[in-house]
């Protein structure tokens, strides 16, 4: 699929009802918090299904790029000096005619005109990276316009037929916000996954990206089943901390909260945060010792939202 060119062109609306049973199954990952791992829990998504087997894209919604740079060689972008942009895909060639620049983003899809996923080291695994400059001009859309060109477009873009006959499981990665490109990935999405820390600002967030979700619930079109929560994902959890242990617990006793909670905690371990680094070796925490903690928590975690995918996650 590498090398083959998605349409967006979008001149039809509404392919949700004629295609939505064989849409492929779509994970956003939100939270309008900072730091609470977002980018971690995507990545560690994007290559265990992928390693189980299922054709997985991963798409890059945040300006800062943190997901792309997991997986492909990020450039610094000489216009913008807080930006980075794609490299050159793979099957570009020097003095194609065809308008192409040899990059492509997740932003793409906002626009018309073709998108190319890029491969990654991973078997069955492609990433759409963000470009943090468009990404941002995505966002600077016109409120009138905000719905059709923006909120809509990422899931007019995933039942696409090339990409439902291309892919099993696409996972989205989100900026920390609550914006435009926030409620694309929640409008897109089959599946959310809300990861959060034990300190009160992330719990707050947490509750926000619930409210967000109602909204979203209430506004979808009637023809598509509900966003389901895959899972509330207590992340960075450190034992024996008071303020940890004692938020955790407030979690498990809110009515609003308990049913959608992971019973999975996964720990402030150093294993998934060396995982993240270039030059890590193993690159991935699955090829840890078969018994380390990190790479048994992350197994956990996986295999619960595995779990909660076959049966339909949680509804309001």
């Amino acid at each position: 699929m590498a090398g083959k060119a998605i349409q967006c062109y979008f001149s039809s609306r509404h392919y949700g009802i004629a295609f939505w049973g064989c849409l492929v199954q779509v994970i956003a990952v939100v939270q309008n918090k900072g730091g609470v791992g977002k980018t971690t829990l995507t990545r560690v998504l994007a290559e265990y299904f992928s390693r189980k087997g299922r054709r997985v894209l991963a798409i890059d919604l945040d300006a800062q790029c943190n997901l792309s740079r997991r997986f492909l060689e990020m450039e610094y972008d000489q216009a913008d000096p807080d930006g980075v942009l794609p490299p050159l895909h793979p099957l570009f060639q020097e003095g194609d005619d065809g308008g192409w620049s040899g990059r492509s983003s997740s932003a793409d899809v906002y626009f018309q005109g073709e998108v190319y996923p890029y491969p990654t080291r991973i078997e069955g695994l492609e990433v759409l990276p963000g470009h943090g400059p468009r990404l941002r001009q995505v966002e600077l859309v016109r409120v009138g316009d905000v719905r059709e060109q923006v909120h809509n477009r990422l899931y007019e873009f995933l039942v696409l037929a090339e990409v439902r006959d291309a892919y099993d499981l696409a996972l989205i990665d989100t900026a920390p916000a609550k914006g435009p490109l926030t409620i694309s990935a929640m409008r897109a999405a089959t599946h959310a996954i809300i990861p959060t820390t034990l300190e009160p600002q992330p719990i707050e967030g947490l509750f926000g990206m619930l409210q967000l979700w109602r909204q979203e619930m209430h506004s979808r079109d009637t023809s598509r089943p509900p966003l389901k929560i895959a899972a509330i994902q207590p992340n960075l959890f450190r034992k024996g901390v008071a303020l940890h242990e004692g938020l955790l617990d407030s979690l498990r006793k809110d009515t609003a909260v308990a049913s959608l909670l992971s019973p999975v905690i996964l720990h402030q371990r150093i294993a998934f945060a060396e995982s993240d680094h270039a030059q890590a070796r193993p690159k991935s925490v699955f090829d840890l010792a078969e018994k380390d903690p990190a790479r048994l928590e992350a197994i956990a975690m996986c295999e619960y939202v595995a779990r909660s995918l076959s049966e339909g996650g949680a509804g309001l």
